[in-house]
């Protein structure tokens, strides 16, 4: 069982969560035919919408091929599947951990999360969203440093990230994803101080298309202190350089170096060394709290070939209509 019950936050919902111990186990994809059971319940869900690396992606990462130990940030590949008392596959999660040991700081980088639908509402997502910390603690183990925040001093740091959709008031999902990462102790990185996009990993030669990158918010959970307000600037650079760390063995330098310019350029530009984050609404209630990662809010600090064709609206204008969507659908 990968899942320590001490890295799941109280926001999930103890009684919740106890159940899913009780009813699930949570392991490492170790074989090819585990692999492949994974990769399929993934590739169902997440293929059609060209969210999915290629197979022979990801196996090469979860075989060691792609990880360069030299590297001054390591990177190494993770398939976990949840199954029942029965052995039934009941969810997946994918991440990549990433250590940077000269400044103690390891980052698991959270890719797809899945819970089948026979096993939603049982708290299995609480546990998928709470796994990679323990991944993240054994691999500053074998790399010889000690503890994390956990274990307070000068412990290594921990720290589970996220790219997320900037909120839509027609996408319900963009609300309901936040709201639960918001619960498990997760906030967000001012988009204006780090505006975070992802590259375009289509096949952009094949398709005769120029790589256009995918504005994202930077959502993080700084493990052992959730309930802090802010981050250090350091960590939150470490959210782009990490996630670069890993976009580098398939994305070519030209393509990320004005992701990380545009990033950065604001980051260097914020005074101070702590960044404050925004605080994710945890519930229907509190929607208002979106303002600041709304579309129209997050989408101007990109250039305009990186924004979609959707056009965008006035922010407050938005915002009404976020507030209208959930009023109702809170009465309703």
């Amino acid at each position: 069982m990968i899942v320590d019950p001490r890295d799941v936050c109280p926001g999930e919902g103890p009684e919740k969560v106890a159940r899913a111990l009780a009813q699930f186990s949570v392991d490492e994809a170790q074989d090819g035919a585990a692999f492949d059971e994974g990769y399929r319940a993934l590739d169902a869900v997440f293929g059609p919408k060209g969210e999915l690396e290629r197979r022979e992606v990801l196996w090469a990462w979860l075989t060691g091929a792609h990880t360069d130990a030299g590297a001054p940030i390591t990177a190494t590949y993770h398939l976990l599947l949840a199954r029942d008392a029965e052995g039934h596959l009941a969810g997946v999660r994918d991440c990549y951990v990433t250590l940077d040991r000269a400044a103690r700081r390891c980052v698991a980088l959270l890719s797809h999360a899945l819970v089948l639908p026979a096993f939603r509402r049982t708290g299995l997502a609480a546990l998928l969203r709470a796994a990679p910390v323990a991944l993240a603690r054994r691999a500053i183990e074998g790399a010889g440093l000690a503890g994390g925040q956990r274990a307070g001093g000068d412990g290594a740091e921990v720290m589970l990230a996220a790219e997320m959709e900037a909120v839509d008031p027609d996408d319900r999902d963009t609300v309901v994803r936040l709201i639960a990462y918001g619960r498990a102790g997760f906030a967000i990185v001012p988009p204006d101080v780090l505006p975070y996009a992802q590259p375009d990993f289509r096949d952009t030669a094949a398709l005769g298309v120029t790589p256009v990158p995918l504005p994202l918010l930077a959502v993080v959970r700084q493990v052992g202190e959730e309930e802090r307000d802010d981050i250090p600037r350091a960590r939150a650079e470490s959210f782009l350089r990490h996630y670069q760390a890993v976009h580098a063995r398939e994305v070519s330098p030209s393509e990320l170096a004005p992701i990380r310019e545009n990033a950065l350029a604001r980051l260097a530009a914020f005074p101070g060394e702590r960044v404050p984050l925004i605080r994710i609404p945890r519930g229907p209630a509190e929607v208002a709290g979106f303002a600041p990662v709304l579309r129209s809010a997050v989408m101007p600090l990109f250039p305009p070939a990186w924004r979609g064709k959707a056009p965008l609206d006035l922010p407050e204008r938005e915002l009404e209509r976020l507030r209208a969507v959930w009023s109702s659908a809170s009465s309703g």
